[in-house]
């Protein structure tokens, strides 16, 4: 009850702050339309509103409407002017007491007159260009002192999420550039939480194919998504940075720092943060940045979506330099500390013929993660056009844990019950090199282009696992298992791979290219595990390897391109690639071997309609590796109730896709459309083979080759204004159907997944009063297995947010976020709860230009975040669904103060 009434005094408190806002907000309103004389909207039109102490002007929307409102006086004029228009006026008198005047349509009619040569400067909101969408920001309104995060947030297509994640239509963006040159090595969060919009030019989304294709001119590869930042000339030479520190309930804290100097191509930034409220500087994870795979539910999610309690400790230094007119080098360097701590709850339910297991866990990880990274870069074109790039990165890891689960695991006959404990610490120095080298020719079309990547990957672990558990059982006597193992383990991955392709014009509009690719991977392991249960602790030889692993391939390929028109385009390829794995047990002295010639097609076609319309169609075939734990030949048993075992006889999987993509623009009316849909089936599917032993909670895995795996993916996305300009409608979707395949007990088994999502995002901008975003999703999963007992998941997530910020003068603001989420159909009840945020803050800005920003924040009013780290997944005979913890309620007061200076010119 006492939760209730707080709940209940909160809505009143935002009510009533709701209420003063709109009194604030209370004034006087005129607004119209104008037409042409057959009736329709114009747009674009200038209208000039004056009285006896107020000049405003704006223009009209696409549907020829305007809006005056926060003006000063009672004796209104209106003047309406277009180019080749005559102008037309209006004059009234306002009473000054409140409401909306609504002036009556005005008819602009045709003038035409002979003038002198002019150019006319229009800047589109949004170009778009083939595999490129630019975002002009001097069309858009965005709020002095904004940082290029915010911008995002408004921009058609765009989310960001809480933990600055930023997804376009649905898709990822993990890399960017700065005047396409990495900026602090391509991390995403490092450029959009700390460059100004006021610095930038424009934006581009561009679908990247990698350097080596870029510089062939023949795409042919799946592109990811990428983020190219252009700056303003006129701040291109410029100083700045920035200060934070900020304190709150609960021991919260946060503090940033940043300096920066931009010179023209060069640049120098160094940055820091340190915080325990999950809002970095730093990307943290992966190579690229972003490492986190978001799903369309997290859209507009005001919940915190990190799992844990997180301490993050970051510092980077990023330089880049131009040395002379063709060569450039750049170099990245970031540290980041990251101690996370997360309690959580997890069933898993495994299904067999006659034997049906659950384990459920109570668990509590620990986890300190420290991540060097230095990346670097270097570009140079010669004399004679030629191009060489090398780049790479160098990465230590160094990551301790520890873990400790209650775990109770039951079947028909069985109950385990005990504890599992493990504490481990691991050590990972990896590099990354890779050289291209283009060599151009006189002859137009010609190109050679050489590329060289040398990977090394190490991993060192020391891992200390200990077990209890009571056993008891209708048919058995009770008894106790325990289990105490030291476990040291190195694997040791070097590959290196090479390419050249030579590309070659065939008569006027075709060409062929020509390529040959080397690649050569190695793996050593060496695995030990003691016994430390032992009087005196001994090495297992059984679970003791010595392997060696050996993969090899060469791929010989010619593709030919034809191109007669700008509407037209199609190439189609073929590729030879035989293949060679080998495996060695040394203590064994036992070797497996696998050759294979993979014959892989790849063809492509596109047609453009226009220019902002196009159509393609794409198939393309690769082999994946399989992993070194689904073929190293040990027994993992540090799970005894789990136990893993490699298969080296495995072989690489062929992969097939075969794709359609259609994509429209209208530019002018900042609408965008897109859709694709794609199968795939995949050969020598690598799949799980599990079984249990008969009467026990023991399952034992390995891995094996099978066919008959594909899926089909669909989905959209719609931008487009909604109403007038004011109002920015964003929609994806998309459908999944997966054929997954396991073995159960030596039989093969199917699990079918369908899955849905729907998302709808509407984003609403007055003037420069309000900011608003309504957010809903949907998402439907149907999994269904052909093994008896658990036949169907039916699970349903329903989400809709609404965030709004409101501006009460030109330093006073208040926003407000609340976001509700329905869950429903989970196997475990503890899955299906209900979740409210709601989240709210005051900022206040002050010292010269805004220079200084206050504020204050509460984050999660109603405390239900701390709980709702749901994950799921259902595969094989598995159904498996956890809730870890995740941040919860606190109040915070930040201060930050921004500082630029541009440099004294010579």
């Amino acid at each position: 009850m006492e939760f209730s009434w707080y709940k209940i005094g909160v809505v009143v408190v935002v009510f009533a702050c709701q209420v003063l806002l709109n009194s604030a907000f209370a004034q006087e309103i005129v607004y119209g339309k104008v037409l042409d004389t057959a009736g329709n909207p114009l747009k674009s039109v200038s209208v000039r509103l004056t009285s006896e102490s107020d000049t405003l002007s704006q223009m009209t929307d696409f549907l020829g409407n305007f809006r005056f409102s926060a003006f000063k006086g009672k004796n209104l004029s209106l003047l309406y002017t277009m180019l080749g228009y005559k102008s037309e006026s209006r004059s009234m008198l306002v009473l000054g007491v409140g409401g909306e005047l609504e002036i009556p349509a005005v008819r602009l009619e045709p003038y035409a007159v002979e003038i002198a040569d002019v150019n006319i400067l229009k800047v589109l909101p949004i170009v778009v260009n083939g595999d490129t969408v630019q975002f002009n920001f001097n069309a858009f309104d965005f709020r002095k002192n904004s940082l290029l995060e915010d911008a995002l947030k408004s921009l058609p297509g765009f989310q960001v999420g809480r933990d600055g994640s930023v997804t376009y239509n649905g898709r990822s963006i993990k890399r960017v550039k700065v005047d396409n040159k990495d900026f602090f090595g391509g991390d995403l969060l490092t450029a959009t939480r700390n460059l100004p919009v006021d610095f930038i030019k424009n934006v581009q989304v561009i679908d990247f194919y990698g350097d080596k294709e870029e510089a062939l001119g023949v795409k042919q590869s799946d592109p990811e998504k990428i983020i190219n930042i252009s700056l303003k000339d006129d701040h291109k030479k410029i100083y700045f940075g920035q200060v934070t520190g900020g304190g709150g309930t609960n021991s919260r804290y946060l503090g940033s720092f940043g300096a920066n100097k931009f010179d023209d191509g060069r640049e120098i930034s160094i940055l820091g943060s340190f915080n325990n409220t999950n809002t970095n500087l730093f990307s943290f994870g992966s190579p690229e940045g972003g490492d986190r795979n978001r799903s369309s539910m997290d859209i507009g999610d005001y919940a915190d979506p990190i799992d844990g309690l997180n301490e993050v400790s970051s510092a980077g230094i990023n330089v880049s330099d131009k040395w002379g007119e063709r060569t450039s080098f750049n170099a990245a360097y970031s540290f980041v500390r990251q101690k996370n701590e997360t309690d959580g709850f997890s069933k898993l339910t495994s299904t067999y013929v006659g034997n049906k297991i659950e384990r459920e866990e109570v668990y509590k990880m620990n986890n300190i993660d420290q991540n060097h990274k230095l990346k670097f870069g270097f570009d140079s074109k010669f004399n004679n056009a030629d191009v060489l790039q090398i780049k790479g990165d160098l990465i230590f890891n160094r990551l301790n844990s520890f873990n400790k689960k209650s775990t109770r695991l039951t079947n028909y006959e069985k109950k385990n019950e005990g504890v599992y404990r493990d504490s481990s610490n691991q050590i990972s120095p990896n590099g990354n090199l890779e050289a291209i080298y283009s060599k151009s020719f006189n002859k137009v079309g010609r190109k050679l282009v050489a590329n060289f990547i040398l990977n090394s990957n190490n991993v060192e672990k020391r891992e200390s696992v200990f077990e209890q558990y009571a056993e008891s059982g209708m048919a058995t006597k009770d008894g106790e298992f325990r289990q105490d193992q030291y476990i040291k383990q190195n694997n040791y991955t070097n590959s290196t791979r090479a390419s050249v392709s030579y590309v070659e014009p065939f008569f006027e509009h075709s060409l062929f290219e020509f390529s040959y690719e080397f690649d050569v991977t190695r793996i050593e392991a060496i695995r030990l595990v003691e016994n430390r249960l032992a009087p005196v602790p001994y090495y297992i030889d059984s679970l003791t390897v010595d392997y060696d692993y050996f993969f090899k391939n060469n791929k010989t390929g010619v593709t030919y391109q034809y191109e007669p028109n700008k509407k037209f385009k199609m190439h189609a390829g073929f590729a030879v690639q035989p293949l060679y794995m080998e495996g060695r047990v040394t203590k064994d002295n036992v070797v497996y071997k696998y050759e294979n010639i993979n014959l892989m097609p790849t063809a492509k076609v596109t047609y453009r309609f226009s220019k902002e319309m196009d159509w393609q169609m794409d198939y393309k075939g690769k082999n994946n590796q399989p992993s070194f734990n689904q073929i190293a030949p040990v027994v993992d048993n540090t799970n005894s109730r789990n136990i893993i075992t490699g298969n080296p006889e495995l072989k690489a999987e062929n992969a097939h896709r075969i794709g359609t993509t259609l994509r429209k623009s209208f530019s002018s009316r900042m609408q965008y459309f897109e859709t694709n849909f794609a199968y795939n089936f995949i050969l020598n599917k690598i799949v799980i083979d599990k079984h249990s032993k008969e009467g026990s909670t023991v399952q034992e895995m390995t891995f094996r080759n099978t066919s008959g795996y594909y899926d089909y993916r669909w989905y959209y996305m719609f931008n487009t204004p909604f109403i007038n300009d004011d109002f920015q409608l964003d929609l994806t979707g998309n459908t999944d159907y997966y054929n997954n395949l396991s073995f159960i007990d030596e039989k093969k088994r199917t699990t079918k997944q369908l899955v849905m999502t729907q998302s709808m995002q509407l984003k609403y901008q007055w003037n420069d009063y309000v900011e608003s975003v309504l957010n809903a999703n949907y998402m439907w999963n149907n999994t269904r297995y052909d093994i008896p007992f658990r036949t169907k998941i039916n699970v349903e997530t329903m989400f809709w947010g609404l965030g709004a910020r409101g501006y009460l003068n030109d330093n006073l603001s208040v926003g407000l976020e609340m976001s509700q989420r329905y869950n429903n159909g989970y196997a475990n009840t503890f899955m299906n709860e209900n979740q409210t945020i709601m989240n709210g803050f005051i900022e206040l800005t002050f010292l010269r230009n805004k220079s200084a920003l206050l504020r204050l924040q509460g984050y999660d009013l109603f405390d239900q975040n701390k709980t709702m780290g749901i994950v799921s997944e259902y595969i094989g005979n598995d159904v498996y669904e956890a809730k870890n913890s995740r941040l919860g309620r606190y109040f915070m007061l930040s201060l930050n103060v921004r500082l630029q200076k541009f440099p004294k010119k010579q």
